[in-house]
């Protein structure tokens, strides 16, 4: 008998999404599957990259708000 998994997804920022969308032309689900690494090429790897850069500037926008509002 085997044990029954539930798939895990990612969740992805919507934002980041939205502006990917708005950059790139493309849809969301092409950019969704760029960012998991399903397509292959050459614009999807720059759609992740940016989509990490982007990742990395929102939290570190929401970290630096944190510690002002700590003050």
């Amino acid at each position: 008998m085997s044990k029954s998994k539930t798939k895990i997804y990612k969740s992805y920022d919507s934002n980041i999404l939205e502006a990917l969308f708005l950059k790139y032309g493309v849809s969301k689900y092409y950019i969704r599957q760029s960012i998991n690494g399903t397509v292959k090429g050459l614009t999807p790897d720059i759609i992740k990259k940016d989509y990490s850069k982007m990742v990395k500037e929102n939290e570190t926008t929401v970290q630096n708000f944190i510690n002002k509002t700590l003050e």
